[in-house]
């Protein structure tokens, strides 16, 4: 009780306002451990200072506990059951502080995601958290967690995963590897499909200055209650071989993927301010299919203790095809139809050189080469063809003078090519990431990041194709887009403050110029409407945030109490929303009763602003509930999410001098899930995790409508 006593007063002490409702604004090398239920351990001549957290040489280590393994059944699950204030769980993945995906890694090897599917958390001995490790093994990652778990000599695992919510969505997966000496093969099959037919959207939408059947009107709006429902199937496939020595790692895989949409759509109740189409009502509906095959090598040498190469490639080819209907009461329907081939390629080298344990040395280089061929039918009839050669090459320099201080340099440059008909564009910039960590005892962690970021327009974005979406709608792509640049700055610390209290806290800064954003302008004459196209604004925009996360223990760590509060502040030079700021805050309290885990989650309301300022939205908060048993092999949880709303209810708002637009959605909101997997190993333990690629997302250039 004293232990509750003292997290309640910490909390109320650093946020204030956090405990008054009214005042929150409403807007997310090998190590084994013998015995996980020590209180304190001596582990490398590293006193462990605190239950089972502790700070070595730059990387923050944690040891999970027997129950956390039990209640868990992926690395996400466990990052979220072992209540890490510096990682979190978000959308089935893993995020650090400032909001990024950080990568899996397993006894030091890249997670693809036949790993994934066959992770065994009963088996894993401590997870470490590291930031640009020195390391050639992580890749030149900026962020790595890495599982240490044990390896098989002859032998493998194999899991069984079935997932499924009401209303009304699944997925059902079964993976196996099987090692033999230095050999790993594995297999994976997934399957998937979801039905929505539970949202729908009341608003209103005004359209100005603008051309229709050779008359001109000033304004026009559009008041519409519609109803939406989606549907999507898929299955994926991965095969893997790899072969694995001290020195050398020789890794092959082969993948397919199948994606539908066999029919998705719209029908809304229309209320026109004129008539111009002599209707009450609108029927919108899509279709599409993906497939791709998928190969990928990787390859990773030894040298010598100071030389090292890691390099790798990946194919991939996709048909993509799409069909499109729009129509206005008994107007002629809008009709669009694509047929698209997509070639890939993918090249990534990367030496290092680590002279000594104080300084390393390391060259990244990739190229991604994309053509793509799309025949357009309906609105647009024509064939275009697109070629894109994106270059990044960046040389990382780290200094470690002691063990608890270090310093990476990576200054760079990338440089994106692209080929549209006969149009030729091309941009490079420089690139740059600096980083300093130190640990000044084994309970404090501090790190601060700067970084020059760039993202090239996607092949959809610069696409010029002018395509015709509905009766008062065309889409245009840019091709003449500039690259979209941002300033990152971050700062942030980790405090493991007792056996049962742990603080971490974090600052961000990000500044973004040449945003792509969506932008609307009359049609000419002959078309009528208006055209949605993208364009970079003139404005910058700056953006500055802070969150805090704390995690207590209580009760022998039976009970886990968490709280994050955030704050944000955006601010966009001279757009129609100039500066805006929101507060917000999450929280779970979790239960452990032997093998089973009882639980209660809040996350808060999110308002935002975006497109250079133009739109606004809003999400409210939801509250969950779950109940989990797990023994090691079987794992079963059952989950109630937003138990308080039949519906999710949201709002979104654009505002721009041709177009704007106001609408609440009410989405699937009150839903029930089982979610059920069965896992176990055989053989001699010595675990050669596999680096087995699923397919990735098919690429496409088709330019996308409303």
């Amino acid at each position: 009780m004293k232990r509750i006593a003292a997290f309640t007063l910490y909390c109320l002490l650093i946020f204030p306002n956090i405990a008054q409702a009214d005042n929150v604004i409403e807007f997310d090398d090998l190590l084994y451990a013998p015995d996980d239920s020590l209180r304190s351990k001596q582990l490398s001549g590293v006193e462990v200072m605190g239950e089972r957290e502790w700070i070595e040489n730059g990387i923050i280590n944690c040891i999970p506990t027997k129950a956390e393994k039990r209640l868990s059944n992926s690395p996400a699950s466990l990052i979220k059951t072992m209540h890490l204030t510096y990682l979190k769980e978000k959308d089935g993945g893993i995020v650090n502080l400032m909001g990024e995906v950080v990568p899996v890694f397993i006894n030091g090897k890249r997670a693809s995601q036949i790993d994934l599917e066959t992770f065994w958390p009963k088996e894993v001995k401590r997870v470490q958290y590291l930031e640009h490790p020195a390391a050639p093994r992580y890749e030149g990652a900026s962020a790595v967690v890495n599982f240490i778990m044990p390896e098989y000599k002859v032998g493998g695992v194999t899991r069984v995963n079935l997932f499924q919510r009401f209303p009304n969505n699944g997925y059902y997966t079964a993976a196996s590897k099987l090692v033999r000496n230095n050999w790993t093969y594995g297999l994976m099959v997934r399957g998937n499909y979801e039905r929505d037919h539970l949202t729908s959207q009341t608003g209103k939408t005004e359209y100005r200055d603008f051309f229709y059947k050779n008359q001109k009107y000033e304004t026009l709006t559009r008041t519409e209650n519609r109803h939406s429902y989606s549907r999507e199937n898929g299955v994926q496939t991965a095969w893997n071989a790899r072969y694995v020595t001290d020195k050398t790692t020789i890794s092959h895989d082969l993948s397919f993927g199948w994606n539908e949409n066999p029919g998705s759509g719209s029908l809304s109740q229309d209320v026109w301010s004129e008539n111009l189409f002599d209707a009450s009502h609108a029927t919108e509906r899509h279709t599409a299919k993906s497939l791709s095959p998928q190969i990928y090598g990787l390859y990773y040498f030894k040298f010598s203790d100071k030389w090292f190469l890691s390099n790798s490639w990946k194919y991939a080819y996709a048909e993509n095809t799409t069909s499109a209907f729009s129509q206005i009461g008994k107007n002629t329907p809008i009709l669009n139809g694509t047929n698209e081939k997509v070639n890939s390629l993918k090249i990534v080298v990367m030496p290092s050189f680590i002279p000594s344990k104080k300084w390393f040395f390391q060259l990244y280089t990739t190229a991604s080469l994309d053509w793509f061929s799309t025949c357009y039918t309906g609105s647009a009839n024509l064939r275009q063809k697109q070629a894109r050669q994106d270059v990044t090459a960046s040389f990382k320099m780290g200094w470690y003078p002691n063990d608890d201080f270090g310093l990476t340099l990576e200054p760079g440059m990338a440089a994106s090519f692209w080929k549209i008909g006969q149009e030729k564009q091309h941009t490079v910039i420089p690139t740059m990431n600096a980083s300093a960590s130190w640990s000044p005892s084994k309970k404090v962690y501090l790190r601060g990041r700067l970084g020059l970021y760039m993202r090239p327009a996607s092949p959809s974005e610069s696409n010029p194709v002018l395509l015709q979406n509905s009766e008062l709608m065309w889409s245009l792509g840019n091709p003449n887009l500039k690259n979209l640049t941002s300033w990152d700055t971050y700062i942030y610390s980790s405090y493991l403050a007792t056996k049962w209290l742990s603080l971490s806290y974090g600052l961000g800064y990000v500044k973004t110029k040449n945003e792509i954003i969506t932008t609307y302008r009359p049609a000419s004459f002959e078309q009528g409407g208006l055209v949605k196209e993208l364009v970079n604004p003139l404005h910058s925009e700056d953006r500055v945030m802070a969150n805090i996360s704390i995690d207590g223990s209580f009760f022998n760590d039976n009970l886990s109490v968490s709280i994050s509060p955030e704050w944000s502040f955006v601010h966009v030079q001279g757009a129609r929303y100039d500066k805006f700021h929101h507060v917000t805050f999450s929280g779970s309290i979790d239960y452990k009763l032997k093998d089973v885990e009882m639980g209660i989650s809040y996350k808060g309301p999110y308002k935002d602003v975006d497109e250079s300022g133009m739109r606004k939205t809003w999400r409210q908060g939801a509250w969950g509930a779950s109940i989990t048993y797990g023994n090691g092999n079987l794992y079963l949880s059952f989950q109630a999410e937003n138990i308080f709303s039949k519906r999710n209810k949201r709002w979104e708002q654009f505002t721009s001098p041709y177009y704007s637009s106001r609408f609440d959605f009410r989405e699937k909101g009150r839903a029930f899930t089982v979610n059920l997997t069965y896992t176990f190993g055989y053989g001699k333990k010595v675990d050669r995790s596999i680096d087995i690629s699923g397919p990735s997302d098919a690429k496409t250039s088709v330019l996308h409508g409303e």
